[in-house]
């Protein structure tokens, strides 16, 4: 672990290692282990030929340089032999880079029918005006499908011959000529085969695949163990990257400062895909509630300055109060200020992007709330953080904060004040990459935008703070694609192979390019 000394009293600074980590979070269905991260590696660094210059020699035999090299390493942060840490060389920044998977497919075991159903009925059986616009097509091919199936279920169990018989006035009728004698053995045969078929796409397709969201996304007794288990082991490495896993809060003293965090990072990005986005935001609501109050205020008479966090601050309330509207550049450009400034007074956050990939959050009041009135109400009581996040008045300041005063502090909102336990996303940016669909098959109907959905809505103003890129294909101002939509774009994020038409052409797939801008390993 690093060694560095630094202080932790006031006017600290930040401690630097040169390294950074991101943690991959896959999606739904039985993923393989480390399969998600050497592809996702392979696009973001091995074939990245901005983030190395190409004359630097290749790191393993010195030759001329094709590609930039990865290491696998055993690493015991994962707790898992299945896995391994893919680390780098320095970039041209000076900065090196480990990549982690969170594997958490081993965790949604026994997935029956019965869990299937009980979600999949909650789907069917709601009112259309519960329904989001956005899936009201996949909803109607959804009932479709199902009355489909029973109508051919029933079919294949009826004696149709005999009804067809008395149909025309022949019950009586016990003569059997070829052709009803064979419709008769046909009519079992289809009714078996189309049985087979439907278990078939119920255990292979459904369980193996919606399954894991029908566990994950509906709070039943039955489902609330897995659930745990996964949100643990994501804090758990999360904690144990921010070098926080072994600390006992309990047995600190509050008027010493917290320790030097045991950590190798200077940053943590965190990227995810599909159901994976899902587990992510629980899993950064969860770390962030735990080590949100990690922080050194100094002594009585220093009164720590936080400005950046204030100058943030004063950013929302000028639009909550004044012009209706946020600035997203200038919110993410101060969100990154915060989240340092909030690392130098010691708090060990050290996740300073989040990254979600076809994210069925754009779903949420579909998926996590009762309707969209439901969600929003969660959103207020900060059960479900926002972005920007929840705020809250100050008669002392006579303003509206995302932060709150440890004790009788100053009217001058710049001294020292803790975030609220879920106002994570004031220092973490907050990046959404999706496809839009078209006719439910093309494109990606799981997917969609996330910042009208997780905004800091108030009764003048509804600020967006997430930053939505349209990809595959591109789009332009007015929403119209500049290009045409591939076939099921859900795992394609980070497919080197797709082109959408003669518009994109980028020397890398404009989804490429945009993702890698958005994670950004330059950064720092």
């Amino acid at each position: 672990m690093a060694t560095v000394e630094k202080s932790v009293g006031p006017g600290a600074k930040e401690e630097k290692h040169g390294k950074q980590a991101v943690v991959v979070i896959h999606g739904m269905g039985e993923q393989v282990p480390m399969d998600t991260l050497r592809g996702f590696v392979n696009t973001t660094w091995v074939t990245d030929e901005s983030l190395i210059p190409r004359n630097r020699p290749d790191s393993n035999n010195g030759q001329q340089r094709l590609e930039n090299p990865v290491w696998g390493k055993p690493d015991r942060r994962n707790r898992s032999f299945e896995l391994r840490r893919l680390t780098t060389e320095s970039a041209k920044n000076g900065v090196k880079t480990d990549f982690y998977e969170f594997y958490w497919a081993h965790l949604m075991h026994g997935t029956t029918w019965e869990h299937f159903k009980a979600w999949f009925g909650d789907l069917l059986w709601r009112s259309p005006k519960r329904v989001p616009k956005d899936v009201f097509k996949a909803w109607l091919a959804l009932w479709l499908v199902t009355i489909v199936g029973v109508l051919v279920m029933i079919w294949s169990l009826l004696p149709m011959d005999d009804i067809r018989q008395c149909l025309s006035g022949q019950c009586a009728d016990s003569a059997c000529d070829a052709s009803s004698l064979c419709w008769s053995w046909i009519w079992p045969i289809l009714g078996a085969v189309g049985a087979l078929a439907a278990g078939l796409f119920v255990n292979v397709f459904l369980l193996k695949y919606f399954g894991d969201v029908a566990r994950y996304v509906k709070a039943s007794p039955l489902n609330v163990a897995r659930r745990q288990e996964i949100r643990e082991k994501g804090v758990e490495l999360l904690e144990t990257l921010m070098g926080v896993r072994d600390f006992d809060p309990s047995k600190h003293d509050p008027k010493k400062p917290f320790p030097k965090w045991d950590t190798d990072y200077d940053r943590i990005i965190v990227v995810s895909h599909s159901l994976g986005t899902m587990v992510a935001y629980d899993i950064l609501k969860a770390s962030f509630a735990r080590v949100n109050n990690y922080l050194n205020k100094g002594g009585q008479s220093t009164r720590k300055k936080q400005p950046h966090r204030h100058a943030l601050e004063r950013l929302l309330q000028d639009a909550i109060e004044n012009s209706g509207t946020l600035d997203i550049e200038e919110y993410r450009r101060l969100q990154n200020l915060a989240w340092k400034e909030l690392k130098a007074d010691g708090s060990p956050w050290l996740v300073s992007d989040f990254i979600t990939l076809g994210s069925p959050l754009t779903h949420a009041e579909f998926l996590l709330a009762h309707d969209e009135d439901d969600m929003r109400v969660q959103q207020e009581k900060r059960i479900l953080p926002t972005c920007p996040p929840a705020m809250e008045w100050d008669q002392k300041t006579g303003h509206q904060h995302f932060s709150y005063r440890p004790g009788a502090g100053s009217t001058n909102g710049e001294y020292f004040r803790y975030p609220h336990y879920a106002a994570h996303f004031a220092f973490t940016r907050w990046t959404n990459i999706y496809s839009k669909s078209k006719n439910v098959l093309w494109g990606d109907i799981i997917s969609g935008p996330l910042a009208d959905h997780f905004d800091l809505a108030t009764p003048v103003a509804r600020l967006q703070g997430i930053l939505d890129i349209p990809v595959l294909p591109e789009q332009d101002f007015e929403g119209k694609a500049n290009g045409s939509i591939p076939f099921f774009t859900h795992t394609k994020y980070w497919d080197m192979n797709v082109r959408t038409g003669p518009n994109d052409n980028w020397a890398v797939p404009y989804h490429i390019h945009k993702l890698r801008e958005a994670i950004n390993l330059l950064d720092k």
